[in-house]
């Protein structure tokens, strides 16, 4: 398993919000091995344990969880959550009064969708199944707040690889210019830091099934309409730029 230190700095309220939202889901999955941190939260956590040049800072403002389908309905996070001051909105969502907010995310098969699991709603996200039977890397976080606050906490995230997975499988469903800017700086850092320093790359091979598979298909569709893509050019991301590194970085798909 790798572990890799990450060190950086809030910047506004929202990112102190998003940080200490991180915190509580660390603290609540602390002992629970099938949860990662994801989300756009999970692609500026590993720029800053992988960095590069070429990346393009985004922030969020709220903290992603995936878990099992089995923890979600054990009603084990619901519990820790409200504890921790926080009151469920949305099915899935949870916030706190400060302005913290924590997503929770469980694993689809094949489609995004809503199931109800221990009476609750949850967004299922294809892909978080391969995510939480992989080896995490655990990234020791050491973020600066606003007021100078530093929390230290171990952060349990995908491989560089599954985090490009999952983001790419995102942007098929609905098309947003953040999911292309973190597809860009995964590719980046996979781009700048080698396979074995990132958890594995296998993403380049040609053909692949399942998630991965998929994820190939969508990036190539990505690369061959790049330049009439209206939600490219939104993402500030620069399309030549992006086919390279999908050339560069991803298998052909089976056709």
């Amino acid at each position: 398993m790798i572990r890799r230190p990450a060190v950086t700095a809030s910047t506004s309220n929202a990112d102190d919000s998003a940080y200490r939202a991180l915190h509580d889901v660390v603290i609540a999955t602390e002992d629970i091995d099938d949860a990662r941190v994801v989300g756009g939260q999970m692609v500026g956590l590993l720029l800053a344990a992988f960095p590069t040049a070429a990346a393009i800072i985004r922030r969020t403002a709220d903290a992603d969880a995936a878990v099992s389908t089995q923890v979600a309905a054990s009603g084990a996070l619901h519990a820790a959550f409200a504890r921790a001051g926080y009151e469920p909105k949305r099915g899935n969502r949870y916030e706190a009064q400060d302005g913290r907010a924590i997503d929770v995310l469980v694993p689809s098969d094949n489609r995004f969708g809503q199931v109800e699991l221990g009476g609750r709603g949850f967004d299922a996200v294809p892909g978080l199944r391969l995510v939480l039977a992989a080896d995490p890397i655990l990234l020791d976080l050491d973020v600066t707040l606003t007021d100078e606050t530093r929390l230290q906490l171990t952060v349990k995230v995908p491989s560089v690889e599954l985090a490009l997975v999952l983001k790419t499988l995102s942007y098929s469903s609905r098309h947003a210019p953040k999911d292309l800017v973190d597809i860009h700086n995964l590719l980046q850092i996979a781009r700048r830091h080698g396979a074995d320093e990132i958890g594995g790359w296998r993403i380049d091979k040609p053909e692949l099934r399942g998630s991965r598979g998929d994820a190939q298909r969508e990036l190539h569709q990505l690369a061959a309409t790049a330049h009439r893509n209206l939600t490219l050019n939104a993402s500030g991301v620069r399309p030549e730029v992006l086919v390279a590194l999908i050339r560069a970085k991803v298998g052909q798909p089976r056709t």
